[in-house]
């Protein structure tokens, strides 16, 4: 069965919509002045109105949304939007970042550049995808119900539709809850879960609450506090979401109000507007506090502790988590780190630190870096390794070595030859050993050895080469033309050499194709950077295609090749 499809998707909000959106505001009538111990006062509610009606630019923050790629697509019978921002580093990390309620994909506008392209190459750099909750902003109003253990479930699918088989989940709120549970869903393709809070709570145990800490105390005491004066809005949300989302989707000023109490007084205007303003304009006020009800009536209940590698970035003013509870739930937390870093003169109403993404974007970027190479495997090169094992299923494949290929006039060993030449072209160029002692470029046709027993001592050497490289080495040498390149470059040739020829060996035996979208995507900006001086050389010239052709066929055609090649 195919997937739905992953269409693109840009920001447009009719201005019929702003104008109902003005006239509204203007005409909204005020409930009487009250103390704010009775709740959001009107001095901070008529503050935010005005800089709605005559600060906030909607289409400034429309601009600043569509500066990004994003696309929606269809999972579990509901419209999901999201954003898809690669970097352009070959050896980058794909992450899925998901916010909460009354949070938005606007929490992390600010920290998708310093992900994705960080300014030194030893750091490290990520794929970043950036969900909007099912039935919040553009992902809405939602047709059903969606709780934590549905929504991990779809972003699980999500990654694989993107063709991503490793990647890591971090997120905020509801974002901490959900990405834990994609790592439980799919242990084996989440590398590591990075949140804001681990929400876990005393279990009735009074073994647990013996000789807590003074910190722990305090947390503990935050949290009473919290559930006694602030907690009313999930009891209302868990309880009955549809009849608050009458006052919610009548009145813009009913929705900034009732969302502003769970944004710290400290928070600029714009951010707390940019947020509420994307629930209004897309009609989702409704359908994305039923994410509580969704949950609190979710009767399926996860057995034991996650496994995935989880760290915690806690900061001053937010829910304090408590170690003991936490690693009760979470049997692999390798990294807790707190931070005092927010705004505190909003007194204990207001939450500073909970939008960490905002509100001290480096912070929270260096705890994500910090943790995520921590996990990095022992090469610094995962594209690398991705096409050599590429390389290594398709050989697995061939049971005629004589069948023709892609490559004009090469047959499959002659394709195994040369790409094994190749691997030890680049190994020799970098170690100074001996190269292959046959020419690449014209291969015998003639193995003394199994091919496996031929391919992975040359594999084996171009790893160990490009393992002593620095990612931040700007002259690396290689066999090509153009002779030293910069370590991403260089690694990335050696790789794209790799898949291609995996490609073409998978072609000659009719097996599926060993290029998936994320390696393709990851291969095709070398391809570009390279290819040229090499057509006629090592490459074919490119062929047309369909600009809406998926990242394969792209880079196949890209480099000369025809993706409905048939032997």
């Amino acid at each position: 069965m195919t997937a739905p499809a992953i269409r693109p998707f840009r920001a447009e909000i009719p201005q019929a919509k702003l104008d109902d959106l003005q006239s509204r505001l203007c005409g909204a009538l005020w409930p009487d002045d009250l103390p704010a111990a009775y709740g959001v006062t009107n001095e901070r509610v008529r503050a935010l109105a005005e800089h709605w009606l005559g600060g906030f630019d909607w289409r400034a923050f429309e601009a600043r949304l569509n500066a990004y790629p994003q696309f929606v697509t269809e999972i579990d019978g509901d419209t999901i939007h999201f954003l898809h921002v690669r970097s352009s580093r070959p050896d980058a990390t794909p992450l899925v970042l998901t916010h909460g309620w009354p949070g938005s994909i606007a929490e992390y506008l600010d920290v998708i550049d310093p992900l994705t392209e960080p300014a030194s190459a030893a750091e490290p750099a990520f794929h970043l995808v950036i969900p909007s909750l099912p039935g919040f902003g553009f992902s809405g109003p939602a047709k059903s119900g969606w709780g934590t253990h549905r929504t991990a479930a779809a972003w699980a699918e999500l990654m694989s539709r993107l063709g991503y088989e490793s990647y890591g989940a971090a997120g905020n709120d509801a974002g901490s809850m959900i990405s834990p549970e994609i790592g439980r869903l799919a242990p084996e393709k989440v590398v590591g879960v990075h949140v804001t809070q681990l929400f876990s709570f005393p279990s009735g145990d009074p073994a647990e609450m013996a000789d807590l800490s003074e910190a722990d105390q305090a947390a503990l005491a935050h949290l009473q506090w919290f559930y006694e004066n602030m907690f009313s809005f999930n009891t209302l949300h868990s309880q009955q979401p549809h009849t608050l989302a009458f006052a919610l989707a009548d009145s813009p000023l009913g929705l900034l109000a009732w969302n502003a109490q769970l944004f710290g007084e400290h928070l600029d205007a714009d951010f707390v507007v940019a947020n509420v303003a994307l629930y209004w304009l897309t009609g989702t006020a409704g359908s994305s506090i039923r994410f509580y009800y969704e949950d609190a009536h979710d009767t399926t209940r996860p057995e034991g502790p996650t496994t995935v590698p989880t760290a915690l970035a806690m900061f001053a003013g937010d829910f304090q988590s408590i170690r003991r509870f936490a690693e009760r739930d979470h049997a692999n937390i390798v990294s807790w780190n707190a931070y005092d870093t927010a705004a505190t003169e909003g007194g204990p109403r207001d939450a500073a630190g909970h939008y960490a993404a905002h509100e001290a974007p480096e912070v929270l970027v260096a705890d994500i870096r910090q943790f995520f190479a921590g996990l990095r495997p022992a090469t610094p090169w995962p594209l690398l390794s991705r096409s050599h094992e590429a390389l290594r299923t398709a050989i697995e494949g061939v049971t005629d070595w004589s069948a023709p290929t892609p490559c004009a006039e090469w047959n499959a060993t002659q394709v195994l030859q040369h790409a094994a030449g190749d691997q030890l072209g680049y190994a020799s160029a970098i170690t100074g050993s001996g190269g292959p002692d046959f020419d690449p470029f014209s291969p015998s046709g003639t193995l003394e050895a199994k091919p496996a027993d031929f391919l992975d001592p040359t594999l084996t050497a171009a790893a160990a080469a490009f393992a002593t490289i620095s990612p931040e080495a700007t002259a690396v040498p290689t066999p090509l033309p153009q002779g030293a390149l910069p370590a991403p470059v260089a690694v990335g040739a050696a790789a794209l050499d790799a898949a291609i020829h995996a490609w073409d060996l998978a072609m000659s035996s009719g097996a599926p194709s060993p290029l998936t979208e994320e390696l393709a995507e990851s291969l095709l900006p070398v391809a570009k950077q390279l290819a040229e001086p090499l057509r006629g050389f090592a490459y074919a010239p490119a062929l047309d295609g369909p600009t809406n052709d998926d990242a394969p066929s792209t880079l196949l055609r890209y480099l000369g090749r025809d993706p409905q090649w048939k032997a």
